[in-house]
């Protein structure tokens, strides 16, 4: 009995035992049935979100902007290669800038060794022009008078206080001289012409030309019959002596300092100096200058042996000749009938001016036009020299026209043969 009991009661166990689990699995089949209902049902919600989600995956774009990153390195290249071939180009712009300014004008150099003085006492008044204008030097009405001094400008003071600006021409006569006998008129002269401020340096300098004229018969250097003068100089930065000797023909002698300047190159700045002018009788060993005839006409000079030097200085003398005479020329067809003689001088200058003999191939052409331009400019000035010659009076337009057509093409001419010249010799 108590057999069939236990039986009975284990019997019952096992059947509740039975029933409670089939629930619980049953419950967890349920509940995993929600949940992965729960995990479809995420989806929309993860969609809703996607945004966030993506803007995680947005951070994470740093590792993908790594390639971005990675490209900046050839995106540095090209930037490294504009910075450095700019700089390289301005270093050796700046290298080579100096070179271009001392080559262009003629570097400074020691001027020529200067001539012996003139001999005993200098017969001028105020030759190192200490008093200022002081009316011992004459010059034109339409120039004034300009002084440098050793305070301002030192550089352009040869010695003592002053110095004088250079202008076209200035003068003094001298009295008390005696005929026949040779003086000497002598002097320093610098030159400083440039396109920039720098007043010690010329760079691109003008053609800016001086020298010293004796008018032995005491006229005004326009007479330029009795006129004798040094070469034209060029000395830029430097103080060059030049001087003139010449046989006095009356008891007065007129010095005179002139320049000319032209001004092709465009420099913006152009100033030119006189210091310690000197007059007095000639060394001893000096040659005597023969003086003028004045009964003589001017004439063609025979030719003289071939230098290249002489011949670049002759057409330097005779462009300085027509230019000045061409100025003039409008002048006297304006009325202004005083200025004949000085005209004529100019005239007289140009029949005066060398020919050459034994000129070289290379330097035939460049002869050429330098007679070219002188043989132009007597021809086509001829009617107004004669007509100054018979004691002036009205030119007509049509002389007028001729005379300064015969100037410029004179001067057209022979402007580029002489910087051909220039250039052949080097400056």
């Amino acid at each position: 009995m108590r057999k069939i009991v236990y039986f009975v009661v284990f019997c019952c166990l096992f059947f509740l035992i039975g029933c409670r689990e089939e629930p619980v699995s049953e419950l967890a089949e349920a509940t995993a049935l929600p949940l992965i209902v729960a995990t479809d049902t995420a989806v929309p919600t993860s969609t809703n979100t996607a945004e966030p989600t993506e803007t995680a995956t947005l951070t994470s774009t740093p590792t993908a902007t790594a390639v971005p990153t990675e490209t900046n390195t050839p995106t540095l290249e090209p930037t490294e290669m504009p910075t450095e071939t700019p700089t390289a180009e301005l270093t050796a712009t700046a290298t080579k800038a100096p070179a271009t300014a001392t080559t262009v004008p003629p570097a400074p150099v020691s001027a020529p060794p200067p001539a012996p003085a003139p001999a005993g006492p200098n017969l001028l008044a105020n030759p190192g022009f200490e008093a200022g204008d002081d009316g011992s030097w004459v010059h034109h009405p339409f120039h004034t008078l300009s002084f440098y001094t050793a305070d301002n400008s030192p550089q352009f003071v040869h010695s003592g206080q002053r110095s004088i600006q250079g202008v076209f021409q200035i003068w003094q006569r001298v009295p008390n001289v005696t005929v026949g006998t040779t003086y000497r008129a002598g002097g320093w002269y610098k030159v400083w012409s440039s396109t920039q401020p720098d007043r010690n340096v010329s760079i691109n300098p003008a053609d800016v030309y001086g020298r010293i004229c004796l008018t032995t018969n005491g006229d005004d250097p326009s007479s330029t019959q009795y006129t004798v003068c040094s070469g034209w100089v060029r000395p830029l930065d430097v103080w060059q002596y030049i001087s003139v000797d010449g046989v006095a023909t009356n008891n007065i002698v007129t010095v005179s300092l002139q320049v000319t300047v032209n001004n092709d190159n465009g420099a913006l700045y152009t100033e030119t100096m006189w210091d310690d002018i000197s007059f007095g009788t000639a060394p001893s060993a000096a040659t005597p200058t023969p003086a003028p005839v004045a009964a003589a006409n001017p004439v063609r000079p025979n030719p003289i042996p071939f230098s290249a030097t002489a011949l670049r200085d002759s057409m330097n003398s005779v462009r300085s000749n027509i230019e000045q005479a061409g100025g003039l020329l409008d002048r006297l067809y304006n009325g202004e009938s005083q200025t004949c003689g000085e005209y004529q001088g100019y005239y007289d200058n140009a029949i005066r001016s060398a020919t050459y003999s034994g000129v070289p191939d290379d330097w035939a052409g460049l002869y050429n036009e330098y007679l070219f331009a002188v043989e132009n400019f007597l021809a086509t000035n001829k009617d107004v020299d004669a007509l100054c010659d018979g004691g002036g009076g009205s030119i007509s337009e049509l002389n007028y026209g001729a005379a300064r057509s015969g100037v410029n093409d004179s001067l057209n001419r022979l402007i580029p043969a002489l910087e051909a010249a220039n250039a052949k010799l080097g400056g």
